[in-house]
């Protein structure tokens, strides 16, 4: 998954988050003017209910600026009619203040437009706290129920920001999660990089090597294959580098659904693949690259609709732990091994 990609899918959950949790506040306001025989207030909830509502439709075609916009006029509307009509003490303008911090922390909007809608929120914010702050109600309603009504709101906007930074905080947790992900992985196949390969397998032979050192029962159980396609370049010379490209996707796929969750897949470089066996015995792990060489030559790849599905083999060399404990040497057997099975001929796997 590509950065961008993240990034809408983040406003997406962000702004669908917002949208149910502002709906399901105005529809128990909306329950509660309708109690308190308020025509003109439960009438507005209901048009906002159905602002919200609309807002769904807009996420759904990804227009997120304008979903945003459209909540946070909904708000602001809502917050100006509702004090002005039942006075500062109702403390429905608090979700302004609301809309200040999902202006700040919204991934659709520019800094200067944030500039903008803030600057317009505070001064809504200051000129209703003027004008409404003494008391005047053009609804008169009990005491006791307009307290009860404030403290319902202040409840709704504290739990409103605490929910939505909950939610920011774990949504950037998985980002950040996403992006090392992302830094191990090769963009076009999905297998891991030759990045984390070094780094993996480092770690993978020091551990295999301290068992062995401090005679641990546990059973070293550690292969290495390195996987060629043959006459790769005769692919793209014929079908295209496009081409090559879906042929590689496709082995990799083939490789990736023949191994266990524990083995480890990597894209060396160009044509090249290497899959780590963490806990296969040595036999199991030659059973399984054998597999994948059966799965791979059966495998029809179709690169012009015209034209009949092309054919793909790979070549395969194996090592293991107990052949040579040294990271290089251990590269250097499985490669050589590679280049044998290229010259008997390909498309077959050497393993001693």
């Amino acid at each position: 998954m590509h950065e961008s990609a993240i990034e809408q899918q983040r406003k997406h959950i962000l702004l669908r988050t917002l949208f149910l949790l502002c709906l399901a506040v105005h529809a128990l306001l909306f329950v509660l003017f309708i109690f308190l025989q308020l025509p003109v207030l439960w009438i507005l909830n209901i048009s906002i209910c159905g602002l919200f509502l609309l807002n769904f439709h807009l996420l759904q075609k990804k227009q997120y600026l304008v979903s945003l916009q459209l909540a946070i006029f909904a708000i602001t509307l809502h917050s100006i009619v509702a004090s002005c009509l039942l006075s500062w003490t109702s403390y429905f303008g608090l979700y302004l203040l609301a809309s200040v911090v999902i202006v700040f922390n919204s991934y659709s909007l520019t800094l200067k437009m944030k500039v903008r809608e803030v600057t317009f929120i505070s001064a809504c914010f200051v000129a209703l706290f003027v004008l409404t702050r003494k008391g005047f109600c053009v609804f008169p309603i009990n005491p006791v129920v307009l307290d009860i009504i404030g403290l319902c709101n202040i409840a709704a906007v504290v739990s409103l920001l605490a929910l939505l930074s909950l939610l920011t905080v774990k949504e950037n947790d998985q980002l950040k999660k996403r992006l090392e992900e992302m830094s191990d992985l090769d963009e076009l196949t999905g297998a891991y990089n030759r990045r984390f390969f070094n780094k993996y397998l480092d770690l993978e032979i020091r551990r295999n090597a301290s068992h062995i050192k401090y005679r641990s029962p546990r059973e070293v159980n550690f292969g290495l294959a390195i996987l060629d396609l043959d006459d790769f370049k005769h692919i793209n010379d014929t079908y295209g580098h496009l081409e090559g490209d879906t042929v590689l996707t496709e082995v990799a796929r083939v490789i990736k659904s023949s191994l266990f969750e524990r083995d480890i897949l990597c894209r060396y470089g160009g044509e090249e693949f290497v899959i780590l066996f963490t806990a296969t015995p040595r036999d199991g792990a030659i059973y399984a690259v054998e597999k994948i060489r059966r799965f791979v030559e059966d495998l029809r790849i179709q690169l012009d609709k015209t034209g009949p599905p092309i054919c793909v083999t790979i070549s395969i060399g194996f090592a293991s732990f107990d052949e040579a404990s040294d990271i290089y040497k251990l590269l250097a057997l499985a490669d050589k091994r590679l280049y044998k099975a290229k010259n008997m001929g390909k498309n077959r796997v050497v393993s001693g």
